[in-house]
């Protein structure tokens, strides 16, 4: 066998010592945590000691194993003992009303019952004693208001809210916006941000496609998604370009990169060129809000330009494993969070094999790269996107081929706007000519995702085991990431292949699906499978049907247009095939229905309203209507 190279010597305590964090956090994700602080300390304690003498034997791995484990064991206790007040309440289903003073940290956006926005609470009381709400949570504001009534970002405000939701995520509710009472004008960064998104708004004029160029570049450079609609940020989801709204790694390197090339263009030298670089990635990461995903990569770019302005050739892979550590050592509980696995996933990923890839392919190896930057990225990203958000978009392999080429000047000319329009509203409207073109070339090229989207079943354990553990050896310096990355290939083609050749149940049955709210049923028979109704929430009824192998429907039939029943039905009709779609007849008139019946059209379902006495055939099944009446005037109060 061979010796290890250097830069396996150099790896290995760091990728013992993340994946022993990350161990530890997982366990923790899993287990409940002792409700002592002793104990944590204990951990602390022998963590700390592991790591000394590991640092003297630094080829002993599994003292750095242990190090990783026994740090984060020990952080995970005392984070626990922080949320356990809050966590007792919640599972008590008991009604938490405290006096919080917050702060406003983005925009408000529509959510069900009436308004929300994220913010950071200060202080909390119950009653006459402190209470402690950590992290940032979702406040909710119901009944009817103007968005622009509301408080703008960065203010301070106080008022009466009840507590829901997890520890992880905790729902603050204000029964109406009335409680809400102003204590600060809008201040600090969030106050700078919205600032500078307004003057954005403003410099695009009337003009609508300057308007959707502002509201694009306010979410590039500030992370305003706030100020996008839901509608144009569902399609870019539908495109497979959802990441590109979210300020993450592709963002902040693409922002390191300009601003290297600039600052080299001018002549100055490479370590004035680093503390640039340097300047820019945390500023650009507080400015766009601050973001996890945006944290954690100007982290990891920070950790590699400070040690090539100390000297240290430092392996890149090194930056992502010191980086993804030291956070999971300030907050176990990012282990389970999507962005947190995206990010070091797809930054690792693209460290270890896109030299390899841009070298194996042929042509100039700056196209070579270009090609092998979204391909290495999609295949990083496909288990992790599959298991939290149950969907696969074929046409996004295609999409994301020009998106870094796209993205870089949309980018920039975003920041462009954004740095000009408080001072020269004409250049920033220039800036944002530019955006828009480029957002329409953009659009363009994720046509092909918005063809098909496809809704996934859960991934079966069995595979996500192998893939942790191939994606682990996939990683690692040396010949063994080889097999590491085929089982990991191989891993994700069997489990593409289930999921294409699952039988469907053929067996005649009627069945209620258990969705949280609402109803949905289905009726099925040798020729196909009909649904009834879909349930209040978006995804439930597709991710049900997906789970049970049904990926096509001869029928989806419409009781009426209230929430709990029509709320899933426009994804099951968009992420399965369907033939056609029976509404009654009044409903063709109803505002509730139109945009489920224009993605009805617009993908070629047959819409067919029916009233009472109607009948149809659907393969060897029979509907006859029995109810509604032709107009819901005629229905009883």
């Amino acid at each position: 066998m061979s010796a290890p190279n250097p830069e396996q010597r150099a790896l290995q305590p760091l990728w013992m010592l993340a994946t022993g964090a990350t161990i530890g956090a997982s366990i923790a994700a899993v287990c409940e945590p002792p409700a002592s602080p002793l104990i944590g300390w204990v951990l602390l304690g022998a963590g700390v000691l592991a790591a000394c003498v590991a640092l003297k034997r630094l080829r002993w791995w599994p003292l750095w194993l242990a190090t990783g484990c026994l740090v984060v064991g020990g952080r995970t206790v005392h984070v626990h003992l922080d949320k356990l007040p809050l966590r007792q309440q919640l599972e008590a289903n008991q009604e938490l009303t405290v006096r919080t003073r917050m702060t406003t940290i983005e925009g408000w956006v529509r959510s069900r019952w009436g308004w929300r926005s994220r913010v950071t609470a200060v202080s909390a009381s119950h009653g006459e004693h402190p209470f402690r709400i950590p992290g940032r949570s979702v406040l909710e504001v119901r009944g009817p208001g103007d968005r622009n009534q509301l408080p703008a970002p960065g203010s301070t405000i106080e008022s009466l809210v009840t507590i829901r939701g997890t520890t992880e995520n905790p729902l603050l509710v204000a029964s109406s916006a009335a409680l809400l009472e102003a204590v600060l004008p809008p201040r600090g960064v969030a106050g700078v941000r919205d600032r500078l998104a307004r003057q954005l708004l403003n410099a695009a004029g009337t003009n609508v496609g300057r308007i959707r160029a502002a509201e694009l570049a306010a979410t590039l450079s500030l992370g305003r998604r706030d100020l996008m609609p839901e509608e144009r940020r569902n399609g870019w989801r539908s495109s497979g370009l959802a990441h590109m709204l979210a300020v993450s790694g592709l963002h902040v390197g693409l922002l390191g990169g300009a601003v290297w090339m600039a600052v080299t263009a001018l002549g100055t030298r490479p370590r004035w060129a680093r503390i640039c670089v340097l300047l820019a990635l945390p500023s650009y990461a507080l400015l766009s809000g601050a973001s996890p995903s945006s944290v954690r990569a100007a982290l990891m770019g920070t950790v590699y330009v400070v040690a090539r302005l100390l000297g240290r050739a430092l392996i890149p892979m090194a930056a992502v494993l010191v980086a993804a550590t030291g956070m999971l050592v300030a907050k176990p509980d990012l282990v389970s969070n999507v962005g947190f696995q995206l990010t070091v996933l797809i930054t690792a990923a693209l460290v270890r094999w896109v030299p390899a890839a841009a070298r194996a392919l042929p042509g100039p190896r700056w196209l070579a790269g270009a090609i092998a930057v979204p391909a290495v990225a999609q295949l990083a990203a496909a288990p992790v996107v599959a298991w939290h958000f149950r969907t696969a978009i074929p046409g996004a392999a295609a999409s994301n081929l020009l998106v870094p080429w796209l993205l870089a000047p949309t980018l920039l000319a975003a920041l462009g706007a954004t740095a000009v329009a408080p001072l020269l509203p004409s250049c920033a409207a220039l800036l944002l000519g530019g955006v828009a073109l480029l957002e329409s070339l953009l659009w363009f090229v994720g046509s092909p995702g918005r063809s098909l989207e496809v809704v996934v079943p859960g991934l079966p354990i069995a595979a996500i085991a192998a893939l942790i553990v191939s994606g682990w050896f996939g990683l690692q310096p040396g010949k063994r990431a080889r097999l590491g990355s085929f089982a990991w290939i191989a891993t994700l083609a069997a489990v593409a292949a289930w999921w294409w050749c699952r039988p469907v149940p053929t067996r005649p049955r009627v069945e209620l699906l258990p969705v949280a709210d609402g109803l949905a049923a289905i009726a099925a028979d040798g020729d196909g499978v009909m649904l009834f109704d879909g349930g209040r929430w978006r995804d439930e009824a597709a991710h049900l049907l997906a789970d049970g192998a049904v990926g096509a429907l001869s029928a989806i039939v419409i009781s009426h247009s209230d929430e709990d029943h029509l709320g899933g039905v426009r994804r099951v009709l968009t992420s399965a095939r369907v033939r056609s779609l029976v509404v009654p007849s009044w409903m063709l008139a109803d505002p509730a229905a139109v945009e489920l019946l224009r993605s009805a059209r617009r993908i070629g379902t047959d819409v067919i309203p029916v009233t009472r006495g109607s009948t149809r055939r659907e393969g060897s099944t029979d509907i006859e209507v029995l109810w509604p009446p032709a107009t819901p005037s005629s229905l009883p109060e």
